[in-house]
C-alpha cells in the first residue's frame, strides 16, 4: 500500500500547473510572462504524458472512484518513466531562463513565494523524473525502495497525499485534459510538499543509518545535484518553497554515511554557485522558465504517485 501512495502523490503535482494563476503585487514584466505561458504549449507533449500516466493516482472529486492498486502503482512508474523522453532537458532549462529574465526581481531580490512556488514546479520537474525513474541494486523502482524504508504509517502517507495540493477557483483553471477520474482544480500544496521531502521521495534526515545510507538516497540526491549544477537554482535553494529541505537531507547524508557516499555528487555541489544550501545564484544567464501546459499539474500528480507507491 505504500507504493500506492507515492505514486499518488507524483499525480497530484504534475496536475497542478493547469490550474494556472497569476500572482500578484508583480512587475509587468513578469506578469507578461505569466500570461504567455498560460497560452504556452511548448511542453505540453510533455506534461500531457506525465499526466496521462499518472491519471490513476490524480486528485479526485469522485468519491466512489475505485482506489488503484500497486499493480497500477508499478504500471503508472513504468509510463512515466518511458514518457520522459518527450521532456527534453534542453526545452525545460530555455524557460527557466525565460522565467528568470522575465521575473528576476520577484525570484532575488524582492522575493514573491507564488512566483518562486512557480519556478519550483518547473525547475523540479527533470530531477524528480529522474528520482523517481532511478533503480535500486536489484532493479527494483526507487520510489518504491523507499518507501518499504520509510517510518511514516500508511494512515500518515495517506493524509499527505490528500494534501499535497490545494483546490483553485474553477474560473482561474485551465481546462483540463482526459485523465480516468473527474479532477479537482488544484495548486500544489508547498507546506505539505516542502515538510514532508516529497520531491526527494520522502527521504527525511532523521532516518536510521541501514535507511538513509542505500544505493537509492545517493541516486536521488545526485538527481537534484546534477540538474542544479548544469542549471542553477535563480533564488538560492535557501529561498525554495518546494526544495527546502534538500540542504538537511544532504547534510544529514554527509554526517551520516560519511563524505565519500555522494562521492561524484559531492565534487558537482562544490561547484554550485551557493552549494546545497546557498543564497541566491549570482549568474542569470543560465538559468532557465516555465511555461503552462501542466507543470504545476505534473508535479502535482507525480507527488501524488510518489505517495501512492508508498502506501
Amino acid at each position: 500500500m505504500k507504493t500506492i501512495a507515492a505514486v499518488t502523490i507524483f499525480a497530484s503535482v504534475a496536475l497542478a500547473q493547469q490550474a494556472s494563476l497569476i500572482p500578484s503585487g508583480i512587475s509587468s514584466s513578469c506578469e507578461t510572462f505569466f500570461n504567455t505561458f498560460d497560452k504556452d504549449t511548448t511542453l505540453t507533449s510533455c506534461t500531457s504524458s506525465l499526466i496521462t500516466a499518472t491519471g490513476a493516482f490524480a486528485p479526485t472529486t469522485n468519491a466512489t472512484a475505485t482506489a488503484p492498486s500497486a499493480s497500477d502503482a508499478k504500471t503508472a512508474l513504468t509510463a512515466v518513466c518511458a514518457a520522459s523522453s518527450s521532456c527534453e532537458e534542453s526545452t525545460i532549462r530555455s524557460k527557466l531562463a525565460d522565467f528568470y529574465q522575465a521575473c528576476t526581481p520577484e525570484l532575488t531580490t524582492n522575493q514573491n513565494n507564488e512566483v518562486i512556488r512557480t519556478y519550483d514546479v518547473l525547475y523540479a520537474l527533470t530531477p524528480l523524473k529522474n528520482a523517481i525513474c532511478s533503480k535500486d541494486d536489484s532493479g527494483n523502482f526507487c520510489v518504491s525502495t523507499i518507501a518499504s524504508t520509510t517510518s511514516q504509517s500508511a494512515s500518515v502517507l495517506d493524509n499527505i497525499a490528500k494534501a499535497i495540493s490545494v483546490p483553485v477557483s474553477s474560473s482561474s483553471a485551465n481546462a483540463r485534459r482526459d485523465v480516468a477520474q473527474v479532477v479537482a482544480s488544484v495548486a500544489p500544496n508547498a507546506t505539505t510538499i516542502a515538510n514532508n521531502n516529497v520531491l526527494f521521495l520522502l527521504l527525511q534526515p532523521s532516518l536510521a543509518k541501514d535507511s538513509l545510507c542505500q544505493t537509492c538516497t545517493r541516486n536521488v540526491i545526485t538527481s537534484y545535484i546534477s540538474f542544479e549544477s548544469s542549471t542553477p537554482y535563480a533564488p538560492g535553494l535557501a529561498s525554495s518553497v518546494l526544495l527546502s529541505g534538500q540542504s538537511a537531507l544532504y547534510q544529514a547524508v554527509q554526517s551520516t554515511c560519511g563524505s565519500s557516499f555522494l562521492s561524484g555528487a559531492v565534487a558537482a555541489a562544490a561547484g554550485l554557485s551557493g552549494g546545497i544550501v546557498g543564497g541566491a545564484s549570482d549568474s542569470g544567464a543560465s538559468r532557465a522558465i516555465f511555461a503552462n501546459s501542466g507543470i504545476a499539474g505534473a508535479i502535482v500528480a507525480v507527488a501524488a504517485m510518489v505517495l501512492g507507491t508508498a502506501l
